[in-house]
């Protein structure tokens, strides 16, 4: 018994405060990470959700909002001149390789590709030398596969403080519309916010639904080829 004793008390004793700190530390971060979910998880319900885009099968209706004024973009007019453009444009048939390739079918091919070529090329030029015009811009091609719409003046547009008048401007654009078929899509400058919840009550007011899509001050509006897309919000 005695010699137990004197082993024990002999034995080398162990300091546990590095241990201690990191169970403490770990312990404090459990904490902080648990009042951070609960934090986060009683606010949930009061947060206001970004709107998502859906889908719509109504056609839309652009506006732009600048210097907090709104214009309407007005494509279909566009479109009316480019379809003038294109019925005044003469047709370019390419045509066919001849069969047989004699001296004298060979020449009259060869007429035929250099006529069908100054055709294309008075066409690509009539397209570049496209210059359409709305009520509030002014409408070129833009490397021959979109179009490139610039304001007429910098202070185009009507102030945001007056559509709600009966005889606005906006709401008699808004009159040609149907709510039903019809969706309104605005392009949205950093300068013009006010303006645009301005108009959007306006338009929700009238029964319209509304997408919106922000753009920086100096870019300009280019429509593609591949359509004019703003989606429902």
């Amino acid at each position: 018994m005695r010699n137990r004793r004197q082993r024990k008390l002999n034995s080398p004793s162990q300091n546990l405060d590095s241990f201690l700190d990191i169970l403490t530390n770990t312990v404090g971060v459990l904490m902080f990470i648990s009042l951070f979910i609960t934090v986060v998880a009683v606010e949930s319900s009061s947060i206001v959700s970004t709107p998502l885009v859906s889908n719509t099968k109504k056609k839309p209706r652009f506006f732009e909002v600048r210097n907090n004024k709104i214009s309407y973009i007005n494509d279909e007019e566009i479109d009316r001149q480019i379809a003038i453009l294109m019925k005044n444009l003469p047709e370019c048939s390419l045509p066919e390789v001849p069969s047989n390739l004699d001296t004298y079918t060979y020449q009259y091919y060869l007429d035929r590709i250099q006529e069908y070529q100054s055709c294309r090329v008075q066409t690509i030029q009539s397209f570049r030398g496209f210059q359409g015009q709305t009520e509030h811009y002014k409408v070129t091609f833009y490397d021959l596969d979109a179009l490139l719409y610039e304001p007429l003046t910098p202070e185009t547009g009507e102030s945001y403080k007056t559509i709600s008048q009966t005889d606005s401007e906006f709401n008699k654009t808004l009159e040609k519309f149907d709510p039903n078929t019809d969706y309104l899509a605005f392009v949205v400058r950093p300068d013009s916010f006010a303006a645009f919840r301005s108009a959007r009550k306006q338009a929700w007011k009238a029964g319209y639904n509304v997408g919106w899509e922000p753009l920086k001050q100096d870019t300009p509006i280019v429509f593609g080829s591949n359509g004019r897309t703003v989606g429902v919000q």
